[in-house]
């Protein structure tokens, strides 16, 4: 951990996560795990990396799950602070709800449900030893009507914003990455509750920001950095990790294949080929194929000559005997009955009991 003299953080851990259901049926966006970890734990680790150690966050859907989850952070050495919106009040109106907290001239803001290795250091460098009272991080990307990007001068300063636009309409490809440094002094740009209930960042503070020639720029992050909120991108996410791609701590022994937990019993017969996480206590049977990428959490049950591909498996599911799955992401204590010939292309809820004559929640 590095010091520094800001070490405040206000991390966004409000969202929906509408676009991940069925699987955030039961657990909010932020606590959906990668690699044996809810993405909002790897964002609080990449935070105290950096030396930001004192953290806020807003909460909003099962609050109490995010509560329950970071309740024991004081023994890492870190302090967090949670905020409940009874109402979703935008970005930025969950920055504002955190404002007790942020008292240090400079403040990092971050998505708690992203995953990313960004360098801190290096916009925190930028934003200290710049005159702008906001800096963002950006990051080029090929579909910006998946985002929304920033137009920067040649200086790197911020003159407009679009959001989503489509390719042929984009004025840049630079996406907002939702990783921003804000000068205290913005935080009163943002209105109360009581004058404007919902005021977001990029198409309202921003806004604002710039009417009022108050100067921001974009950094870009060079880094990795992914919205999970998409069933696609989840799915393409935990493959990123699997595969290397991007940095974030795994406490699970590295092998030949990927990652294995603890007490993990695998029978000899078992083939792997491609990239695979194991998570701890999981059971897997004899002549199983697991071909990846294939993401497994803890206390999972994968009975004889099954077969893996592809897809990722929540925690306590039980996969019965001479089952095949392909392309499919199975939340949290499915069942899936013995013989089932095909799972493919598909997404479960939390809890389903999946036979033969069974239908997904979505479709991949």
């Amino acid at each position: 951990m590095k010091e520094k003299k800001h070490n405040q953080a206000m991390i966004l851990a409000a969202g929906v996560g509408s676009r991940l259901d069925p699987l955030t049926s039961q657990i909010p966006k932020p606590l959906c795990p990668i690699l044996g970890k809810p993405v909002m734990e790897h964002i609080i680790t990449l935070c105290q990396k950096y030396g930001f150690t004192n953290l806020s966050a807003n909460t909003h859907v099962m609050a109490d799950k995010v509560k329950e989850q970071f309740k024991n952070l004081r023994e890492r050495g870190l302090h967090l602070n949670l905020v409940y919106e009874e109402q979703l009040t935008g970005v930025a109106g969950g920055i504002r709800s955190c404002r007790e907290y942020l008292t240090d001239d400079v403040i990092l803001v971050i998505m708690g449900d992203a995953l990313t290795d960004v360098n801190l250091d290096h916009l925190y460098e930028a934003h200290i030893n710049s005159d702008c009272l906001v800096t963002i991080g950006i990051k080029e990307v090929e579909d910006t009507s998946q985002y929304g990007v920033a137009v920067l001068d040649k200086n790197k300063k911020v003159i407009s914003f679009q959001e989503k636009p489509k390719p042929e309409d984009a004025k840049s490809n630079l996406a907002n990455t939702g990783i921003y440094f804000f000068n205290k002094s913005v935080l009163d740009e943002i209105p109360s509750k009581e004058q404007i209930a919902r005021f977001d960042v990029a198409t309202d503070l921003f806004q604002k920001l710039m009417s009022k020639n108050m100067p921001m720029q974009g950094i870009n992050i060079n880094a990795y950095w992914a919205d999970i909120g998409t069933l696609k991108q989840y799915h393409e996410s935990v493959k990123d990790v699997l595969e290397e791609r991007v940095k974030i701590n795994i406490e699970a022994e590295k092998t030949t294949y990927g990652f294995k937990g603890e007490g993990i019993t695998l029978d000899s017969s078992v083939k792997i080929s491609g990239k695979v996480y194991i998570g701890n206590n999981t059971k897997i049977g004899s002549n199983v194929i697991l071909k990846g990428p294939i993401y497994i959490e803890k206390n999972c049950v994968i009975e004889a000559n099954s077969y893996i591909d592809n897809s990722i498996i929540w925690s306590d599911s039980h996969i019965g005997g001479n089952v095949k799955i392909i392309s499919s992401i199975l939340g949290n204590n499915c069942r899936v009955n013995n013989d089932i010939e095909m799972i493919a292309n598909s997404v479960w809820a939390p809890q389903t009991l999946i036979g033969k004559d069974s239908r997904p929640n979505r479709c991949m």
